[in-house]
């Protein structure tokens, strides 16, 4: 980032860099805020949750247990899990940003997803606060407009359209895990072993009675776990640390 630039020319910077994610955005936070309302979420509460989270696959899941009726420890638990990559993610970006002060850092954090802190990294050499504060802006705007509209939709579209919107959500998911898990035999063995350990919490008897939240708890736990032993990262096929 050029240091002569001022504080606005920097905020527009990032603001641009970060509106094609912005546009992406929108159709998914729509989608998600139609599914909520469906389920029986009320759409300002709908809104709420992705002021206050801003991510997509802990609110889709803190929302279906929501309306399920799912005790709040399990609620909590659940979106920390799916949500603990973050920490990784805002770890790294520290090193970009080592001359901001650290009550910006944690500001800064709230607004940290996987797209922008792609974009972020990807910056040369150290990234402003001002740069940064416009590179989440527009997502935010577009995640919590989004939202909103589809929250207003949700609220007046049919109950079948609004089920058939929720698919969305599922097909964004499956389009993230895909296109990696062809190219690796690590992500297709943890997502395939995701996926298996799910059908049994889903349809084997006594499994079965146990509630979605700790269900997907234990899935996503032990397929990293089982991830992380069988496919250690940083090893070549001789065996040495690289």
């Amino acid at each position: 980032m050029n240091p002569s630039l001022s504080r606005r020319q920097r905020f527009w910077a990032g603001f641009r860099c970060g509106a094609p994610v912005m546009l992406g955005y929108a159709p998914v936070s729509f989608a998600f805020a139609v599914s909520a309302v469906a389920a029986g979420l009320p759409w300002p509460v709908a809104l709420l949750i992705s002021l206050s989270n801003f991510t997509s696959a802990g609110q889709v899941a803190g929302a279906n247990l929501m309306a399920v009726g799912a005790p709040l420890p399990e609620i909590g638990l659940t979106v920390f899990i799916i949500n603990i990559r973050y920490f990784l993610m805002s770890l790294s970006l520290s090193q970009k940003f080592q001359a901001m002060p650290m009550a910006k850092r944690l500001l800064a954090a709230n607004g940290v997803t996987d797209e922008i802190f792609f974009l972020a990294v990807q910056q040369p050499g150290q990234v402003s606060g001002w740069f940064f504060a416009g590179l989440a802006a527009g997502p935010y705007l577009g995640w919590a407009g989004g939202t909103l509209l589809g929250g207003l939709a949700g609220a007046v579209l049919p109950h079948a359209l609004s089920s058939a919107l929720g698919i969305a959500l599922y097909a964004m998911f499956i389009a993230i895990v895909i296109p990696p898990a062809k190219k690796s035999r690590a992500v297709a063995a943890v997502t395939a072993g995701a996926v298996l350990l799910s059908c049994l919490f889903r349809y084997l008897p006594g499994l079965n009675r146990v509630p979605s939240g700790w269900a997907l708890i234990v899935c996503a736990v032990a397929a990293s776990a089982a991830g992380a032993l069988l496919f250690p990262v940083g090893q070549e096929e001789g065996g040495k640390a690289v």
